[in-house]
């Protein structure tokens, strides 16, 4: 998941420096790339957790 997504922020932004180039700053931006990666790994590894505890409630009943 965090593969398909990468790749469509990282061309967002590419296409963002070409249709706007004085207002784009790769160089000042490049973090918000780490932000975007370390938000879905926690929602990933949220997701995971929410479905393992799922799975132990139904095992339980």
């Amino acid at each position: 998941m965090l593969g398909p997504v990468l790749l469509i922020v990282l061309g967002f932004l590419f296409l963002l420096n070409n249709l706007y180039p004085n207002v784009f700053r790769f160089g000042k931006m490049w973090p918000v790339i780490l932000i975007v990666i370390g938000v879905a790994k926690v929602l990933d590894y949220l997701r995971k957790d929410r479905g393992k505890s799922a799975a132990g409630k139904e095992d339980n009943t």
